[in-house]
């Protein structure tokens, strides 16, 4: 793996709880090519039913894949309106 830097893209939709779902997307914080690594996800899902919900988790490390690797992340969103989602997926390459 060489030593550049790279990112990630993302996206999903959140489990379904309180009547509702919402998406996500967005890109993953810039970061060395070395083995372990992880990165920073963070952002606010779709606006839905009135509110929306923000997100911060760090991704697990590297899984290697044909033509690069990706990252399995899972996290809960913050509590709006009495309840939270939870959301879960992998990174693209």
């Amino acid at each position: 793996m060489p030593y550049g830097y790279h990112s990630h893209s993302f996206a999903g939709k959140t489990s379904y709880n309180n009547g509702h779902i919402h998406g996500y997307l967005g890109k993953t914080s810039l970061n060395r090519n070395f083995s372990r690594h992880t990165h920073t996800i963070s952002g606010r899902t779709t606006f839905r039913d009135g509110h929306i919900h923000s997100y911060f988790l760090q991704s697990g490390r590297p899984i290697k894949v044909r033509g690069g690797h990706i990252h399995y992340y899972r996290a809960a969103t913050t509590y709006n309106k009495r309840h939270r989602h939870y959301m879960s997926g992998y990174t693209s390459r």
